[in-house]
């Protein structure tokens, strides 16, 4: 006995004329590094109790939490971390400590080489900072999260 398939229907959605437009890119970026490499990332720069700390902020902290007002973390925020942290140099000798704020941002600080403080906050739109040594504090903007970095490798 021989059973003949169906013939294969035609499909019911199409993809409408203005989204087969292929996309002009206007630079070539970088593939984004993978969820390992970023894990080793953090594991390298902020030791394993910041990896554990940003892996709870990541998974088990959602609206609510703490005394439930708290937002879960922002993901334009951790993006920022992440970019920042690849060009960062701690260089004082503790790793820095990664915190979870009301607003889902991240709050990351440590001590320069001086013993000075240094304070990040890792917002949505930007990045928040406090340089004791330079009794300085302001924001920037996300595109300029490289040169924030290569500032405080400085100090």
């Amino acid at each position: 006995m021989t059973t003949l398939l169906p013939p294969p229907r035609e499909s019911v959605y199409q993809l409408s004329a203005n989204l087969r437009d292929e996309a002009v890119l206007l630079e070539v970026r970088p593939a984004p590094p993978s969820e390992a490499e970023r894990e080793e990332l953090l594991f390298s720069k902020l030791g394993p109790r910041g990896w554990v700390r940003l892996h709870h902020f990541r998974h088990y902290y959602s609206t609510g939490w703490g005394d439930g007002s708290g937002k879960p973390l922002s993901p334009r925020a951790l993006e920022m971390f992440y970019r920042f942290l690849e060009f960062a140099n701690f260089t004082g000798a503790t790793k820095p400590s990664v915190f979870l704020t009301d607003q889902g941002c991240i709050e990351l600080c440590w001590e320069d080489a001086s013993g000075k403080a240094v304070q990040l906050e890792f917002r949505p739109t930007e990045i928040e900072f406090y340089i004791e040594s330079q009794n300085s504090e302001g924001a920037v903007p996300h595109s300029a999260v490289i040169e924030l970095a290569r500032r405080l490798a400085s100090i």
